[in-house]
This record gives C-alpha cells, structure tokens and sequence, in this order.
C-alpha cells in the first residue's frame, strides 16, 4: 500500500531561496556607468549637427545663386535658333547684313552700383554696312547662360559709372540700322559666368507693330579673360 509523505517531508526537500536584490553601487561607480553611454553618443550627435548644417548651407547658395540667375532673366519670343561660328562674317536677317562675333570675350567684374555676386561682361560686335534702312524691324541681343537669358545694358545704363564703356556700347535697334557700326555688347550676369551664346534677334513687325516674324543668330562666346582699366 502506498503511503503519503507528511506534509513537513516536502518542505524539508526544497530549500528556501533567497529573494534577488539588486546590486547595491557606490555613488562614484553609478556616474561612471552613465556617462561611459554618454561619452558613445557624442560624437554621432556631433556629426549629426554638423551634416544638418552643411545641408542647409548648401541648399541656402544654391537658391540664392538660382534667384540670382533669374532676377536679370528676361523672357526671350520662341524662334528657330541658328548658330554660327565666332570671328568670323555671316550673313544676318532678311538684308543679309553681314556681322561678326569675335569668341573671345572680355570679364569688367563688378562695378559700383550692382548687386553682391554680380558682374558685368562684354563681348565684341562687328557689323556691316546695310544698303537700305528697315523700318519695320526692331532688333535685340541676349547672352543665354545656363538656360537663363539677359538681355543687354544699354549706353544710359553704363554711362553714369563708365561713359567711355556707353560710348561703345551697342543697342538692339542698331542691327536694323543701315551703317557699319562696331562696339561691344554688355551683359550684367551672375559672377560664376564664364561663357555663353550670343543671340542677335532680328524681329519683323506689322502695321501695328507687333512682332510678326523672328529670325536669330547665336555665337559662343567666353568670357575667361578679365579686363582692367577703362577700356
């Protein structure tokens, strides 16, 4: 027959377990145990900081260079685009008056008066003797930089700074005029510049003067070499 164990048997098999403290830790080593993760996390942080403002810095310069491209930017009529070769004669609008573009252009810098990070250049144009006047024409030039277009400054926005540069500067209307005319064209363009197209637009008007027809013609142009003095 079998026989129970007492109840008092069962406690004596199972020993008593002591209840688990936590480890008790002197004041100078719980700090130490702290500030060890502290000490990881640091430069991960430090990098962080770092990235983010690298990062807004950049995107700040490249804004503020694209709204500079874009606050002389001018809109430019849609037309067939021709280019030709600089330095040397080619035949331009419906009187084939003939024009040459030398490729070298010329870097003035800034002047007073114009915007930080700003520049003006100027590229040189030669052109021929038309025989018959046109008047129903009206005439243009723009330097296209990176997609951006800017239009030329005329000799009243020059002459109060540098008249001797107003002297020589070109204007649109004279392409439709019918003398030999030689000068320079100036652009004021965003300091990185360094080359471009030089389009001549030649635009036929109707009775109402309104542009019916564009004809153009592009050279490129580089404008690497910087100029001093007052020439």
């Amino acid at each position: 027959m079998k026989r129970n164990a007492p109840e008092n048997a069962w406690n004596a098999q199972t020993p008593e377990q002591e209840p688990w403290n936590e480890p008790d830790y002197t004041p100078d080593q719980l700090p130490e145990r702290q500030s060890g993760g502290s000490a990881r996390l640091l430069p991960l942080a430090v990098c962080a900081v770092l990235l983010v403002v690298l990062l807004v810095e950049g995107a700040f310069f490249w804004l503020k260079g694209r709204q500079l491209a874009w606050q002389n930017a001018v809109y430019v009529p849609d037309a067939q685009q021709s280019m030709h070769q600089a330095d040397e004669s080619f035949a331009f609008g419906p009187y084939q008056r003939a024009v040459k573009v030398s490729g070298q252009g010329e870097d003035l810098g800034p002047i007073t008066g114009i915007a930080q990070n700003e520049k003006i250049v100027r590229a040189a144009v030669s052109l021929g003797v038309m025989n018959d006047a046109a008047w129903d024409c009206d005439g243009a030039f723009y330097l296209q930089c990176d997609g951006v277009y800017y239009r030329n400054l005329g000799g009243y926005e020059l002459e109060e700074e540098h008249p001797e540069w107003a002297m020589r500067a070109l204007e649109g209307f004279e392409l439709c005029g019918p003398g030999m005319e030689e000068g320079w064209v100036y652009f004021l363009v965003p300091e990185s510049v360094s080359e471009g197209t030089l389009w001549l637009h030649w635009l036929e008007k109707n009775d109402d003067y309104d542009t019916e027809s564009v004809q153009t013609a592009g050279v490129a142009v580089q404008f690497d070499q910087e100029v001093t003095g007052n020439d």
